[in-house]
């Protein structure tokens, strides 16, 4: 037992006066008088950490005896009991430096002129700008060849992983609404606090993040898209009718619940841990609950460097393709002229995309709930009057028809059916089984559409994710689900159905009058719009042939309407805003001031984007502190518009979607951390529940404690030498103790577990079953091991040869996981080790040298502690 005192400080005040009582060796007693000098001089000046045998002060009530926390956050020590539970909104800034550096992650702090500091990783910034960098280079070196093998791996990706996509999606959407019913009452956030916008203001936020842009995007060009190439279309026996229903269906479930359950897998993970249990708003603390203190080592910083990649490479794609988009608008309306030369093409482009950087930096430097906050209600109020003016304009009886018969057609078909669907025949191609009728849907349309937008979602979930979290503070978890599935649900219904069904009904009376001019005027080009291919004036007055009315018109003012031209998708949208002539001249109207109110309320969402984005971005490069300096959003904001800048200038839109087709890609590793994040979701809410109910805050370091978990973790172990390469030889003192460096016999161990596995194998089989009678067992058990081990090795290895032995491989190898997890699983019975049949299989599978360790170590760790005992 110590008595410890700290004095020191700005004004030399006693900070702590107490006993402590070291559980260990007195050889490692100093050690833990260090980590506490350690933590105090991180939040005070000058300290002075003195210790000795001798009883208090007189006068001093001694503190009750506590133990030093032994290794990793230092969160439950008495020394920061000032802060444990304490909302961050009440922080102090200094309180929050304190309570942010305490998680001790790997941090650069620069001081600036005025007392101001910047804060930021350096692995976790250094590793996304040389991925980012590296891939953009790349992309503009040699776009046509980036864009063409990235695209290549996507497809390959598709081809393999479709179900994965497919399959995982209504897993998630099943998993938050039964979390919404189940733990619907938790708070992302103390008990007690109540959140921080409005619920217009927090629906507008949430959508302008989350689908704002491509619904301009998609508006009208994708149900367009649908009426061809799918597999309902290319069937045969449906009518056109059934066609264009399925088009709208088809383009409303890709934009309705689909996306939004990764995202509220992220909200929800990352709001817990940050507001909740008050972690650092990263990334990261999504997977405290799984990796606990390994989440603020190298790990963390891999997850967090990985999410500024996704990030940034998504914002800067949607930034570059948005500057093609607002280009076609202002040729629409004129503001450019057609035909540009290539050198003015792109300066238009630049331009668009420096004006919406140079915005969305002033936005996200006046912070959340000023820039962010306007524009967001800006955007959705300018998006409203447009909805509500070509709702009135239109064929108003038709949408109202359109918006009823899709809630049904959503319901009956997109829940169940389309959340599952893969299109398994569609995708076989020739010579693979495909269907000789012709009949199928293409090849292409899986990975260019439904594959291609979940890994979009999944892409962005990261971003969108902890925006969601950031703004839903306070709120409960079944009112961030309500607002977050059924709000978006019911604004993508009636906005495709409005926008796409007005687009269909154009393009339906469009091909009507071809039929009419081609029937009655030998010509299909007789009501061509002048200047047009595939738009059709319409007649204003009824159309008589031989005394018979051939075409009646009952929307006067709507000329002309257009067919779907797939090579001038990016007009489509323009396309309908500008069939509104009302109310006498029909060659202008209200066409011109739609489509000027519509590229206005476009680059605003762009501007929305990009400023959560930087946002985002900036927390995860900081480790979760929200108190950065302005500098370092304005970095991020800039970096954004270089990248997106430069690609366009030396790959143009083939550099782009090569980038964007890469981030996509991210989607695959991605969705098995969503999968994990499900985990921590469900481990948080079964602490905040229990919190409340006893009104009491149990840390998560304190729940993570009560899991028992092997000596040696499967991310422990030889890993750890990541730690110490990436903290060149020094990782953090706290982190040291339990992240020790490996030892040479570590690795050998581990090579040995890798090349002749049942070597170890059978020394475990050994002294887990130690009687005579089992060592016949413990033999045959290790030899067949080994046996399996090198078979599917060479069974791999002779596939170059003979393709047909892949069957063989792929059955050996997972048939050696299933060997060594039910070795795993009895370890885990006999020690009292938490843990499931799914993961010691698939780390037996896929990680059978750590295992074979793991179980060793477990086995030493075990035997010392009998000793002990005895």
């Amino acid at each position: 037992v110590y008595r410890v005192s700290a004095v020191g400080g700005r004004k030399n005040q006693n900070l702590f006066v107490g006993t402590v009582v070291v559980k260990r060796d007195h050889k490692k007693t100093s050690s833990c008088f260090e980590k506490l000098s350690y933590c105090l001089s991180k939040t005070m000046e000058d300290v002075e950490v003195k210790h000795d045998e001798s009883k208090p002060a007189e006068g001093t009530a001694p503190a009750p005896e506590k133990e030093l926390s032994d290794g990793g956050s230092n969160s439950d020590d008495d020394l920061k009991k000032g802060l444990v539970g304490k909302p961050k909104d009440d922080m102090t800034f200094d309180e929050a430096v304190s309570h942010h550096e305490q998680f001790n992650m790997r941090e650069i702090v620069v001081p600036l002129p005025g007392g101001g500091q910047m804060r930021f990783n350096p692995f976790s910034s250094l590793f996304a700008i040389a991925i980012l960098w590296g891939l953009s280079i790349w992309c503009m070196v040699d776009p046509d060849n980036s864009s063409e093998t990235i695209i290549a791996w996507k497809a390959r990706v598709t081809e393999l992983f479709t179900w994965f996509y497919v399959g995982t999606n209504p897993c998630f959407m099943a998993f938050m609404i039964w979390v919404a019913f189940r733990f619907g009452h938790v708070r992302l956030g103390p008990k007690d606090s109540r959140p921080e916008f409005d619920d217009l203001t927090y629906f507008a936020m949430l959508f302008s993040a989350g689908i704002g842009v491509g619904l301009f995007f998609y508006g009208v060009s994708e149900p367009l898209w649908h009426q061809g190439s799918n597999w309902f279309t290319n069937a045969g026996y449906h009518n056109q009718d059934e066609v264009d229903m399925n088009a709208i269906n088809y383009t409303v479930f890709h934009w309705g619940i689909t996306g939004w359950s990764q995202y509220l897998v992220v909200a929800l993970c990352a709001g817990l841990a940050g507001f909740r249990f008050n972690l650092p708003f990263t990334l990261r603390s999504c997977f405290y609950p799984l990796l606990g203190e390994y989440t603020w080592g190298w790990i963390g910083d891999v997850i967090d460097g990985f999410t500024i990649v996704t990030t940034v490479a998504g914002v800067c794609t949607s930034l570059g393709l948005g500057a093609f988009q607002l280009k076609a608008g202002l040729e629409f309306v004129g503001a450019v002229e057609e035909d540009l030369t290539p050198e003015k093409t792109q300066t238009v482009h630049v331009v668009s995309i420096w004006v919406i950087t140079c915005v969305a930096t002033m936005s996200v430097v006046s912070g959340l709930n000023v820039g962010i906050k306007y524009l967001s209600q800006l955007g959705f109020g300018l998006g409203m009057l447009l909805l509500l003016i070509v709702f009135v304009l239109e064929k108003t009886n038709y949408m109202l028809n359109l918006i009823v018969q899709e809630v049904g057609y959503y319901f009956q078909t997109s829940i169940l059916l389309l959340n599952f669907w893969t299109d398994t025949f569609g995708q076989l191609k020739d010579g693979q089984g495909r269907a000789v009728d012709d009949k199928s849907s293409a090849v292409w349309w899986m990975d260019a559409w439904t594959v291609f937008y979940i890994g979009w979602w999944v892409a962005w979930a990261a971003f969108v994710g902890l925006f969601i979290a950031r703004i839903s503070k306070g709120r409960t978890i079944g009112s961030i689900v309500f607002y977050s599935y059924l709000a978006p649900l019911g604004y993508t219904i009636i906005w495709f159905c409005i926008f796409g069904g007005t687009g269909i009904r154009q393009a339906r009376q469009a091909m009507e009058l071809e039929e009419i001019g081609e029937t009655y005027f030998n010509s299909t080009e007789y009501y061509l719009a002048d200047g047009s291919t595939y738009c059709y004036d319409v007649p204003q007055e009824n159309v008589v042939v031989d005394g018979n009315v051939v075409f009646e018109n009952t929307l006067l003012g709507v000329t002309p309407v257009c067919k779907f031209n797939s090579a001038e998708a990016d007009f489509a949208w323009f396309n309908v805003l500008n069939s509104f002539s009302y109310p006498l001249d029909f060659s202008s109207g209200f066409g011109p001031f739609l489509s000027w109110l519509s590229l206005f309320t476009l680059a605003i969402y762009f501007v929305t984007s990009s400023d959560s984005g930087s946002l985002i971005v900036d927390n995860l490069a900081s480790n979760g502190f929200e108190e950065t300096h302005w500098i370092q959003r304005i970095f991020w904001a800039f970096t954004e518009g270089s990248v997106a800048t430069a690609l366009l200038v030396a790959g143009g839109s083939q550099a782009l979607r090569a980038l964007q087709s890469a981030s996509i890609l991210s989607g695959l590793p991605f969705t098995a951390m969503l999968a994990m994040m499900c985990i921590s979701i469900y481990r948080m809410c079964i602490r905040a529940e229990k919190n409340d109910e006893e009104d009491k805050e149990t840390s998560l370091q304190e729940d993570y404690k009560q899991y028992k978990i092997f000596t040696v973790p499967i991310y422990g172990g030889v890993f750890n030498i990541f730690e110490y390469i990436i903290s060149l030889g020094s990782p953090h003192p706290v982190r040291k103790e339990f992240m020790a460096c490996p030892s040479a016999k570590d690795i050998v161990d581990f090579l040995v577990a890798t090349v002749v596995p049942f070597v170890p194998l059978y020394n475990l089989y050994s002294r887990f079953s130690p009687k005579d009678s089992d060592r016949t067992g413990n033999m045959f058990g290790a030899a067949f091991y080994g046996a399996m081990h090198f078979l599917w090795i060479a069974l791999f290895a002779s596939m170059a040869k003979s393709p047909g032995l892949r069957g063989f491989a792929w059955c050996v190898w997972l048939f050696n996981g299933c060997i060594l997890s039910v070795l795993r699983m009895n370890f885990r019975a006999r020690f009292n080790i938490d843990g499931n049949m799914f993961a010691d299989y698939m780390y037996s599978v896929f990680l059978w040298p750590q295992v074979i360790v793991q179980m060793a170590a477990e086995m030493d760790a075990n035997m010392e502690k009998e000793e002990v005992d005895v």
